[in-house]
């Protein structure tokens, strides 16, 4: 039996988002400014994410070991420790990030002569996937070599560096103390992840020290008794982000128990959340949900929220009954209608759904290399790259702002929604992201969550795609009795930002050709469209989502 899809596919995630980590140090080595730091540091959840569902997969193959061959077992050990050196490098980077802030003047450093160590490290990085896969043993030699070609740079570097410190009789001693001593210091580390281990052990679900202590401090605000290391969580999710949410059973004097989540992750993107939260509570009162406690701990924080009951609209889309999700998609329509109508502002606002695709293409051709073209010209006829395309899209969409603003989801993906058909009560998790905007941005973000479903069976297709265009026509409906005149034109903008961004999260090549295939029609459509017929183009809904994957 092959090496199970999941794990593959994460460590090609992982392998992705360690290369984008070294270039952005690149980035960082021309720029020297804290932003550009800031920005490396702020992905690191996500690298230790990636590393930590491959080790649990890993742990459940060789649970089965029974059922695989030697060569089998040996591949996930090596998957494995793989793992473990990926997210090594990323963080051996930070360090280095880390050590050059304490400079007084970074930019005066001689940073270039690192890039081409960068490079080998990167090009290195890049063999991994087809030399564990291929089988490849040449390719796995020159991986190894690389650390030779490193070394001797190392040498080299350091002994230039002891030259100039000459001047001190004591020079080369000194430096040798200071590696020693600096080999000391990362023994804190060790013990540092010791600690974390055993609490890891306890809760039964990774844990940081200082995530720890925030949660501990989160609980203890509404359970001064309580004993954070006694209580039993269980892992629910782990976000892009790199936050980690947890449901945990609180202590009742009336009932027992009652269900909360536990929502961890960096202290700045949490307290987006709970400000989205709050904002929530003030401009629809219902939706969201109720914020138990709220605690930061230095980088980390720890927010304890209300456990909402129901379903999600994925499971009621994949899962429920054809009556479910009639009543669940009324209920949707209702609430929106009612949300963007007393959220309505008479201010102009524009999404911009060009430049949110354009700051994150990069990551997309991570993913997939093989949708970067350029200009293609076939018996005289000139096709334009798809960067081109968004570059003259990009121009288009300036004349086409929305009239109004209202109060959206700011990530209205289907998973972000649940129905309480018991309360037929409609419900919003994951609000960081929530302002007023274009309400196109939610329209768009809602379709596209469900097209990307990654199941084949063709009546679940179609069952999709039914609800793709009803939810199509909610909004449209909406437009029509506001007078959003630019609605189709801003929506076939926001899917064609909405397609082409979400091929970074899947390794499917079917499903990811035919997002991106329909990103760029709607590209092509939108900057071959006559000016005079900008009023009457209709977004082709059941041509791009009726159609099968």
């Amino acid at each position: 039996m092959d090496l199970q899809q999941s794990i593959r596919h994460n460590l090609e995630f992982l392998q992705a988002e360690v290369i984008a980590r070294l270039e952005s140090i690149k980035t960082y080595l021309d720029d020297t400014s804290p932003s550009a730091a800031k920005a490396i540091f702020d992905r690191s959840g996500y690298i230790s994410n990636l590393k930590q569902r491959i080790h649990d997969a890993c742990y459940r193959c060789m649970a089965e070991t029974d059922n695989q061959s030697a060569p089998e077992v040996s591949q996930v050990r090596a998957v494995d420790i793989i793992a473990t050196e990926l997210e090594r490098i990323a963080e051996l980077g930070e360090e280095f990030v880390q050590q050059s802030l304490y400079l007084e003047d970074p930019g005066r450093q001689n940073f270039p002569k690192l890039l081409g160590q960068l490079d080998i490290v990167i090009v290195a990085v890049a063999m991994v996937h087809n030399a564990l896969f291929d089988n490849d043993t040449e390719l796995a030699i020159k991986i190894g070599r690389t650390q030779d070609r490193l070394e001797r740079k190392f040498r080299k570097l350091l002994k230039k560096n002891a030259a100039t410190l000459r001047d001190t009789s004591d020079a080369e001693n000194l430096l040798s103390v200071s590696f020693s001593a600096y080999s000391i210091e990362r023994m804190g580390d060790c013990l540092l992840s010791i600690s974390e281990a055993i609490i890891s052990s306890n809760l039964g679900m990774v844990m940081d020290t200082t995530r720890f202590q925030a949660m501990q401090a989160s609980i203890g605000k509404i359970l001064p008794s309580a004993n954070a290391g006694e209580l039993q969580l269980q892992n629910v999710a782990d976000t892009r982000s790199g936050a980690a949410i947890s449901s945990i059973q609180l202590p009742d004097p009336g009932s027992g128990t009652y269900p909360a989540i536990v929502k961890q992750g960096q202290t700045k993107k949490l307290k987006k959340e709970r400000k989205g939260v709050e904002n929530w509570h003030d401009v629809f009162p219902g939706l969201a949900p109720q914020i138990y406690a709220w605690k930061k701990k230095g980088k980390s924080a720890s927010l304890l929220i209300e456990h909402l009951s129901g379903l999600t609209f994925e499971q009621i889309v994949l899962n429920a009954s054809s009556e479910l999700l009639a009543e669940a998609l009324q209920e949707l329509k209702s609430t929106l209608n009612s949300v963007w109508m007393e959220t309505l502002v008479d201010k102009p606002v524009s999404a911009q759904f060009m430049r949110q695709l354009d700051k994150r293409k990069s990551d997309v051709y991570a993913v997939h290399p093989e949708f970067k073209d350029s200009v293609q010209r076939i018996c005289g006829y000139e096709i334009d790259s798809f960067d081109g395309l968004v570059e003259r899209a990009t121009a288009i969409e300036t004349a086409y702002e929305a009239p109004f603003s209202v109060y959206i989801h700011g990530d209205f993906n289907i998973d972000n929604i649940l129905y309480d058909s018991e309360n037929k009560q409609l419900r919003y998790v994951d609000l960081h992201r929530s302002r007023y905007m274009d309400y196109v941005q939610d329209v768009s973000v809602f379709m596209v969550s469900n097209y990307r479903l990654q199941v084949l069976e063709p009546l679940i297709r179609r069952r999709i795609a039914t609800v793709i265009c009803h939810f199509y026509r909610i909004a449209a409906e909406f437009a029509q009795r506001n007078q959003d005149t630019g609605f189709e034109m801003r929506l076939a903008l926001g899917l064609v930002r909405s397609l082409a961004t979400s091929t970074r999260f899947t390794l499917d090549r079917q499903l990811a050709r035919a997002m991106f295939s329909r990103a760029r029609y709607l590209l092509e459509q939108l900057v071959g469209l006559r000016p005079d017929h900008a009023d009457r183009y209709r977004v082709p809904v059941e041509e791009l989502f009726c159609g099968g994957r």
